[in-house]
């Protein structure tokens, strides 16, 4: 190359398109977070949160993702999701999101909840495939209880785990096939409500206010009915006291005359 020849630069490689950028939710149903106590004093209240399903495949390719959405809460971009990446040509399972995850509210039993119904979900779909390793970063425990809450979740779903380093904040959490991993999840944490169970609850209960009501209606007509005899009664007595005093001054008159 001449000295006075201008290197040309390399071009630039076109950024790699994401088959599911336009996927949406399809399905939606409620999960309870249950109450946090520490001792007798109550750390978190209940609280109702839905989850947003996706489910999208393009080509070979499977997306499963698990969205968590809470009203009144706002919470960061990319945040509160999970999900799986199903690779059916290699027959590979991918979790995620390969960003982190950050689920809020924190220690709440999301992350162990969200994890399990993936598993749950490809375990009744694909569960010879292989599991690619999750990497572990340790910017995803900013403290010492964070580390000790990933490493509880990833063995109770049945990931090995390797570190490499001391500190055991970076590392890799990996599994043979889909079908060696368990879906299980702190069921004290949270519960999956089931509209039908819901529903069912809503006409039982509504169905125990009705009798209740006809049991009230008929206990006030008895009361009124009683109040009514009552009067009456009342009533009559007090004719039978005025007719026996005036008796007794008509026999005083006969008797003074």
């Amino acid at each position: 190359m001449n000295e006075d020849q201008t290197p040309t630069e390399a071009p630039e490689s076109p950024p790699v398109r994401d088959p599911f950028a336009h996927a949406r939710p399809s399905e939606y149903y409620w999960i309870q977070l249950k109450p946090v106590f520490k001792g007798r004093l109550m750390l978190h209240g209940e609280r109702l949160a839905q989850i947003a399903v996706t489910r999208e495949r393009v080509a070979q390719l499977e997306l499963v993702r698990l969205q968590v959405r809470i009203e009144d809460e706002t919470v960061p971009p990319d945040t509160n999701f999970m999900e799986v990446l199903i690779d059916h040509r290699h027959q590979r399972v991918r979790f995620g999101p390969l960003s982190g995850l950050r689920l809020f509210p924190p220690q709440r039993g999301l992350a162990g909840f969200l994890l399990a119904q993936l598993i749950d979900w490809c375990q009744r779909h694909c569960g010879d495939y292989a599991v690619t390793p999750i990497v572990l970063q340790a910017s995803e425990v900013p403290s010492e209880e964070a580390r000790q809450m990933r490493e509880r979740l990833l063995k109770r779903a049945g990931f090995h785990l390797t570190w490499n380093n001391d500190a055991r904040t970076e590392g890799k959490a990996q599994a043979n096939r889909v079908k060696d991993l368990v879906a299980s999840w702190n069921v004290e944490r949270v519960q999956q409500l089931h509209i039908a169970d819901t529903l069912r609850q809503l006409r039982e209960q509504e169905t125990l206010n009705r009798q209740q009501q006809a049991q009230l209606t008929s206990l006030q007509a008895t009361l009124d009915e009683y109040k009514r005899n009552d009067i009456g009664h009342r009533f009559a007595i007090g004719c039978l006291i005025v007719f026996s005093i005036f008796q007794a001054l008509m026999l005083l008159w006969v008797v003074l005359r």
